[in-house]
């Protein structure tokens, strides 16, 4: 398949794209009304059939992962829950699990309540076993994390957990832009010249005004038919409103790199490419230059079996003693008793 660089790229789909266009509706007219301006002398595409691409912005597109967690989330857990022990020690406990584990993209305060599990196993604390508590009462609960925000009395230690979730914001506000893979850009700015009739819709975890200022700060405000935020609900919930309005199962591919998008698209039987942590650059160059073309065939699924390592790690429930024993290993410190179980 030829990549398509981003100026050529830009003059062929701008005609098609909708920058101001946002929300989680769905809308089947406007393919025919984007492949009508087609002319005759527009290169052949593989797949002339109604294609919708839904794709998770963070982790996926964007390097939201890594870089909120190493330059935000990270320092802040080991300013508030480190205490005595090594900060390289706790650094890497907070980096496993967001970002080696099935928890990656997760909640900020559900990636917590792991980390402090595994580090109160390799170093066991009071202190820290009372904050675990405190944000068990919420994630096993009725309650939901926001709850704790949302609370006129506050305990000390619930002020300690919105203390840290202040403090990794504040970080985030002032770190500005952040980065995006050039392998997803190239994709998207050719997925129109692949696939004239594919529509591209991307999901978002944060605020709808907050993801679209993030992709027209990035230059892709132009590749994308619709975004959606986490006001149109949860990702399952978002598939399922691509097929009530209509579109078949085998006409909808998700693209993402969490366990949340991987296992709605699962439940919602809609074929799936995932974006492998750490290899995030190769797997959009292999979605570009083999998937997508396989996909448009009805030939995913010769390439699929190339994901095995994502999948096995995405349908790994998360194990605390597992998590806190391969840290141990790695930092070859004192090995995990049975006793930490």
């Amino acid at each position: 398949m030829r990549i398509v660089h981003a100026v050529e790229a830009g003059q062929l789909t701008k005609p098609m794209m909708h920058r101001r266009s946002r929300g989680g509706g769905f809308s089947q007219k406007t393919v025919g009304q984007a492949t009508a301006s087609l002319g005759s002398d527009q290169p052949l595409h593989l797949h002339d059939k109604q294609i919708i691409v839904i794709i998770e912005s963070e982790g996926a597109v964007f390097d939201i992962n890594r870089y909120w967690h190493e330059t935000a989330y990270l320092p802040s857990f080991i300013g508030c829950f480190g205490g005595n022990v090594d900060p390289a020690v706790v650094g890497e406990v907070w980096r496993t699990v967001a970002l080696e584990t099935s928890l990656r993209g997760g909640h900020p305060l559900m990636i917590l309540l792991a980390s402090l599990r595994v580090l109160n196993v390799l170093f066991p604390s009071m202190q820290r076993s009372v904050i675990i508590k405190t944000l068990e009462k919420y994630s096993l609960s009725e309650n939901t994390m926001d709850d704790l925000f949302r609370l006129e009395e506050r305990h000390p230690v619930e002020m300690m957990i919105i203390d840290w979730f202040s403090m990794a914001e504040g970080l985030i506000q002032e770190l500005g832009r952040v980065p995006h893979f050039s392998t997803a850009e190239e994709f998207l700015r050719s997925a129109k010249y692949v696939a004239p009739r594919a529509e591209v819709l991307v999901y978002s975890s944060l605020a709808e005004m907050s993801a679209m200022r993030m992709w027209q700060n990035a230059g892709l405000g132009e590749c994308f038919y619709r975004i959606a935020g986490k006001e149109r609900g949860r990702p399952g919930e978002y598939l399922r409103a691509a097929l009530s309005a209509g579109f078949e199962r085998s006409s909808i591919v998700a693209i993402g790199a969490s366990a949340s998008m991987f296992r709605a698209s699962q439940l919602a039987g809609i074929r799936f490419f995932p974006i492998a942590a750490g290899q995030e650059e190769e797997s959009w160059k292999i979605l570009a230059e083999q998937w997508f073309p396989a996909y448009l065939r009805g030939e995913a699924w010769k390439i699929d079996m190339r994901a095995e390592a994502f999948y096995e790690q995405m349908c790994s429930e998360f194990s605390v003693v597992r998590t806190a024993r391969n840290i141990s290993a790695r930092l070859k410190l004192q090995p995990v008793s049975n006793a930490a179980c």
